[in-house]
This record gives C-alpha cells, sequence and structure tokens, in this order.
C-alpha cells in the first residue's frame, strides 16, 4: 500500500494564500481571499495575521487591505545574485543599452503580473526607469504581451476570460500580432510620453520565461526610431535562447 505524504493543512492554505495575492491584482480584503479560495473568513484572517507577523504580507493602516509584504523583495534579490541566467542576460542588457541609448530591462512572469528583475538605466538626462521589482500586469505592455502571446492557450483563455469583451479582442488581435512578428512595441499604453519594445526569451524546450525590453522617452524612442534596433533586439534574445 502506497503511503500517503504528510502535509500540512495550514502551511498549504498560508501558501495558497500568498499564491492569491499574488496572482490577482490590487490589494485584496479579507472577504475577497475567503471568497477566492473558498474559505471561511476566520480561517483567512487568522493565515493573515501570522503572515503579517512574518512580514509576508502587509496590510494597509487605512484600507485595511492585504497585499504581499516586502520581504518577497529580500526573496527576489536573493534569487536574482544567485540566478544562473543572470549572468548570460546582463551582457545583452549592457550591449543594447550602449547601442539604442535607452533603458534594457528584463521581465519574466508571476501568475497574472510581470516583474522587472534586471535593468539598465539609460545614461542620457532624461531617462525611462522601471525599478528591479516593480510588478505590472502581463496583459499591458509590450513586455507583457511578449510574454502572454508565448504562454500556453489554457493560460491566456484564464487571463482572457477576466477582461471585458471589447478589451478582450483587441488583446487578442494584438497577442496574434506579436506571434507573427515576434516582438511587441506600444506608445504610451502604461506610462505617458514613454515607449516600449519587447522581445520573449525562451528555454529549450521553447517555454517562454521572460522578455527582454527597451524603453525611452516618446520624443526620442518611438514606433519608427525603433525600427533600425528590432534585428538587434531579436538577435540578442535568439542568442540568450541559444545559451541557456
Amino acid at each position: 500500500m502506497k503511503k500517503t505524504p504528510e502535509v500540512s493543512s495550514t502551511v498549504v492554505r498560508a501558501i495558497s494564500v500568498i499564491n492569491f495575492l499574488n496572482e490577482v491584482s490590487g490589494p485584496q480584503g479579507v472577504s475577497e481571499i475567503s471568497k477566492g479560495l473558498g474559505l471561511s473568513t476566520t480561517i483567512v484572517h487568522r493565515l493573515l495575521t501570522t503572515l503579517k507577523l512574518e512580514g509576508m504580507v502587509f496590510q494597509d493602516p487605512r484600507s485595511k487591505l492585504y497585499s504581499l509584504g516586502t520581504v518577497f523583495l529580500d526573496y527576489a534579490n536573493k534569487i536574482l545574485t544567485e540566478m544562473p541566467i543572470a549572468p548570460v542576460i546582463e551582457p545583452w542588457l549592457m550591449s543594447l543599452r550602449n547601442d539604442t541609448g535607452e533603458t534594457v530591462g528584463f521581465y519574466m512572469p508571476t501568475g497574472q503580473m510581470r516583474i522587472c528583475v534586471l535593468e539598465y538605466e539609460s545614461q542620457q538626462e532624461i531617462r525611462r526607469s522601471v525599478g528591479i521589482g516593480k510588478r505590472l500586469p502581463i496583459h499591458v505592455g509590450a513586455s507583457g504581451r511578449a510574454i502572454l502571446a508565448f504562454q500556453p492557450a489554457e493560460l491566456q483563455d484564464r487571463l482572457l476570460s477576466t477582461l471585458p469583451m471589447d478589451e478582450r479582442s483587441r488583446l487578442e488581435d494584438l497577442l496574434e500580432e506579436t506571434r507573427n512578428l515576434g516582438y511587441a512595441t506600444n506608445e504610451e499604453e502604461i506610462t505617458s510620453n514613454v515607449a516600449a519594445l519587447s522581445a520573449p526569451v525562451f528555454d529549450q524546450q521553447h517555454r517562454v520565461i521572460g522578455a527582454m525590453s527597451i524603453s525611452g522617452p516618446l520624443f526620442r524612442w518611438n514606433r519608427q526610431t525603433m525600427k533600425p534596433h528590432i534585428s538587434t533586439l531579436l538577435s540578442a534574445t535568439e542568442e540568450i535562447t541559444h545559451s541557456l
């Protein structure tokens, strides 16, 4: 008879709370978390209280809503420091930054979000800065679409089903365009006067692991000025994929 592994239901539930806060957009209340996980508000409140004491969740003192705690930034920094792909990616980031004169970053997916894990800022006085650790919705912006367009269909469908019909239709068209071109662009989609060009990076099983993005002020970096650098970006992401 096969022995069932012993697991702690409390730990499993705590992890489910952390995963829920990671996957949804914006701070959440006890009732939203309870409903989303199918747990009682009493259990959720007890879990959140413990996680807050350990710095794993943060509760806004005014709104009383919860979000992931800053301890995960420490975890992320450790992962990035020891991440085996960082030494492969960083030289290309510096090269692209020097070639374009704009800020270059690398984003990785995390649930329905993407996080900036590496960044080399432009050395020009007026420049775009995202910030390592910054989380953004995966369906918005060039680097988000560069990741989402190459994720499994079931993951795309799950996210698309949460959007209004008109937004879903527009995003489906943009994702199809990204797959056809192999890269994505945007102008002022997230931030006024900022544009970006992004392409995906894959592992050896052709699973998308992230996206490399070049972003800058619109007056200097736009769809017209991006064109000479598209082939360079695609060559860089292809070389990274082959090197991993």
